[in-house]
């Protein structure tokens, strides 16, 4: 039950009632999670006595796994629970350091999880729209089980870890999360940033590390920690890289060709990398920065992984087959090779972006236009090929924000007074008419997607990080140009109520709402208040 207790030297003279009470070496699971001070006391510390709430220290795993080393137990003796749990001390001075599958896998154990659950629910989920983990070649690995039905290698270990982490939300069992801070301090997150960090430095590169820090990439930008974000996505391309993962060749002669899974395991990581790289852009603080990966030329090949909806068993069927990256929209595709697509046309806008901001020069929708009838297109594509509700949304809500920057950033540099449905700026009404066609997209969607979470919350599991942020940038668009745009006030609360239930899949809904209600507070007390444009500023 308790990771260690503090117990008085051998040999000490000191009565029963004249010891100190045994503590334990870490604040217990509820003073963790909320932040406050913990007495550690045992069984159960004064906090969680006088709440009555119920206390436990074992929350992450015993202190003979734990990445936090207390310098006190370095001798060769250990306290008495290392002996009985029977497991290989963790030393972290110690040069042939070694991460147990097991300690790893404990994470599960702590909570009562099946990572067995953890597992079919994220390929259920996330991996339909970002393929990190090519399942096949997945399960092929996990034959390789221990004796207590355990993966062997911890690299193992922590991918699974890192699949459970990613497919958290509110109604699966944790917290509501507002802001997503608490999700960056949960253990089962804190100690598979570790143990990355150590097999990433200490061990060989493998495709399990590459595939782990793709997944906590996601996690770390969905909860609001974008600095590490960034850092993560960086550290699985140069890892990625040192072992040629990129992607495959387009050759009409293998168009029908199989693909092993070896190779079809590599090229699906690096698209996956690529979608998480530009899906992070989407906030300011990262949209100026280098990309880490490189962007995909017309003959490399998309994934070859395609999930296809089949109408008679009501589920997605996958097959496999052979597309150059720039294939044309009118080709039925999947949710993956639909967001490698987008992040291909996110790559274009964010190079127009910063090309004009280094220009000097105002945007004009000439300067876009091209980029505007791709994103239409792939659009237009998905809403005809779409068999089921909800297929596309992922890509729905990336084109959106594709949308939104490229009409923004135009309609930002024009005076107020010439935005209205009867200037002769034939731009303007271009800018006008692009604006209510991307809003009338994401208030169609998000009115029907209400309907279905309010019933479906378990529907919240398959929602990424870029739907929280096209809810926003619809609602930035609406509070600065509602006087063009049909029914804002009624879109603008139907997104708004979509973008509270998207802070129990993602924290940074929450940030993003509270930007809002800060808007919504202020606006009665002054003049023209304004909801930023975040995406467009580099400040």
């Amino acid at each position: 039950m308790v990771t260690a207790f503090q117990s008085s030297p051998g040999g000490s003279s000191e009565s029963p009632m004249e010891r100190p009470p045994e503590r334990a070496h870490r604040a217990c699971e509820k003073c963790t999670r909320t932040k406050k001070k913990c007495d550690k006391a045992l069984p159960e510390c004064s906090r969680c006595q006088r709440l009555a709430s119920e206390c436990s220290y074992d929350y992450v795993f015993t202190a003979p796994t734990t990445a936090i080393v207390d310098p006190g137990t370095h001798g060769s003796g250990g306290s008495p629970h290392d002996h009985m749990a029977g497991t290989p001390r963790f030393n972290i001075f110690d040069t042939d350091l070694e991460l147990p599958s097991a300690m790893i896998m404990s994470l599960f154990n702590a909570k009562g999880f099946s990572w067995h659950e953890a597992v079919a629910l994220y390929f259920r989920t996330t991996n339909l729209w970002l393929s990190a983990v090519h399942e096949q070649r997945f399960r092929q690995k996990l034959e390789r089980l221990d004796r207590n039905g355990l993966p062997r290698e911890p690299e193992m270990a922590l991918l699974v870890v890192c699949m459970h982490l990613v497919t958290q939300h509110a109604d699966s069992g944790r917290p509501v999360m507002p802001d997503g801070k608490e999700m960056l301090s949960l253990p089962a997150y804190v100690v598979a940033k570790r143990v990355f960090s150590i097999l990433r430095g200490l061990g060989a590169p493998s495709i399990e590390i590459v595939q782990s820090a793709t997944l906590l990439c996601l996690y770390e930008f969905g909860h609001g920690d974008f600095p590490r974000a960034y850092v993560t996505v960086g550290d699985a391309y140069t890892t990625a890289a040192s072992m040629g993962i990129r992607p495959g060749k387009y050759r009409e002669a293998e168009r029908d060709w199989a693909v092993p899974p070896e190779d079809e395991e590599k090229w699906d990581l690096y698209w996956a990398m690529l979608i998480v790289d530009r899906l992070i852009r989407f906030e300011r603080r990262l949209m100026w920065k280098e990309f880490h990966v490189p962007s995909p030329v017309e003959d490399d090949l998309l994934p070859t992984t395609n999930h296809v909806w089949n109408e008679q068993t009501r589920s997605p069927a996958r097959i496999v087959q052979r597309h150059p990256a720039g294939i044309s929209p009118s080709v039925p595709l999947g949710a993956f090779q639909r967001n490698c697509q987008c992040a291909i046309l996110s790559t274009r806008a964010l190079v127009w972006q910063t090309e004009t901001y280094h220009s000097g020069r105002p945007p004009s929708v000439a300067s876009f236009a091209e980029l505007d009838v791709a994103t239409r297109s792939l659009v237009e594509a998905m809403v005809l090929q779409a068999s089921t509700w909800g297929e596309y949304y992922e890509c729905f809500a990336t084109c959106t924000c594709l949308l939104l920057l490229l009409y923004c950033s135009y309609l930002c540099t024009i005076r107020p007074a010439e935005i209205h449905t009867n200037t002769n700026n034939l731009e303007v009404l271009k800018a006008i008419a692009g604006i209510n066609f991307t809003i009338r997209i994401i208030a169609d969607t998000t009115r029907d997607l209400n309907q279905h979470l309010a019933r479906q919350p378990e529907m919240l599991a398959t929602c990424s990080p870029v739907t929280p942020y096209s809810a926003y940038h619809s609602l930035a668009a609406l509070s600065n140009f509602e006087h063009v745009i049909w029914e804002a006030d009624t879109r603008f609360h139907d997104i708004y109520s979509t973008l509270h239930f998207f802070a129990k899949r993602w924290g940074v809904a929450g940030q993003l709402v509270k930007r809002i209600e800060e808007f919504l507070g202020r606006k009665d007390e002054e003049e023209a208040p304004l909801l930023d444009f975040s995406f467009l500023s580099r400040t």
